[in-house]
């Protein structure tokens, strides 16, 4: 339902003043349009500005959970409201839950990015280090020919070596052999004294 819609129909129950309705996810939408779904763009949520106050009670108290209605042919005919009347909720409200929403959803990308550039990078190293050991077992091909040695020999293949980073033992190993260290030094400072 598009917010002229909106307006049109709960223009009924007063004056209205700034109507906003959050579109949905984009990933959703087209999932739906993909598997054959209706084109048409849907909204999630939305917020309805009455100016003034018993309007909008009445029209929460009146509408909620009641079917849409209209024309029988019409799309939204079996629909039902949803609504509640939100006290002390104001505009700038909804505009800072939008801004929160929007700096996290841009958060959440930045991140998918930097995790993505680390990978290609991590592969464009890879591909490097295999061109340059491809170009030291050509030169070193390249140095047997000319110093005359049989082809048929196979070349010693380059030995790649990877360093891994031990961690320190935890939990209850770590604990027994801390103990049995610290019980030895604490039998021989007692066999001292007595």
């Amino acid at each position: 339902m598009k917010p002229q819609k909106v307006r049109d129909l709960l223009s009924a129950f007063g004056k209205i003043g700034r109507v906003f309705l959050a579109p949905e996810d984009p990933k959703s939408h087209a999932k739906r349009v993909k598997f054959g779904g209706n084109k048409k763009r849907n909204f999630v949520e939305g917020w309805i500005e009455f100016l003034d106050k018993k309007d909008a009670k009445l029209c929460a108290e009146t509408l909620n959970t009641q079917t849409v209605g209209g024309k029988k042919g019409s799309y939204y005919y079996d629909d039902v409201w949803n609504m509640k009347y939100l006290p002390k909720f104001k505009w700038h409200h909804l505009q800072a839950q939008i801004a929160y929403e929007n700096a996290s959803r841009q958060a959440k990308m930045r991140q998918e990015i930097a995790h993505e550039t680390r990978i290609n990078k991590t592969y464009l190293r890879n591909v490097e280090r295999a061109k340059m050991i491809e170009n030291m077992q050509e030169t070193k091909r390249q140095k047997r020919k000319v110093a005359g040695e049989d082809e048929d020999e196979k070349p010693a293949e380059v030995e790649v070596r990877r360093q891994f980073r031990q961690h320190k033992v935890k939990g209850s190993a770590a604990d027994k052999k801390e103990g049995k260290e610290k019980s030895d030094r604490v039998k021989s400072l007692l066999s001292s004294v007595f």
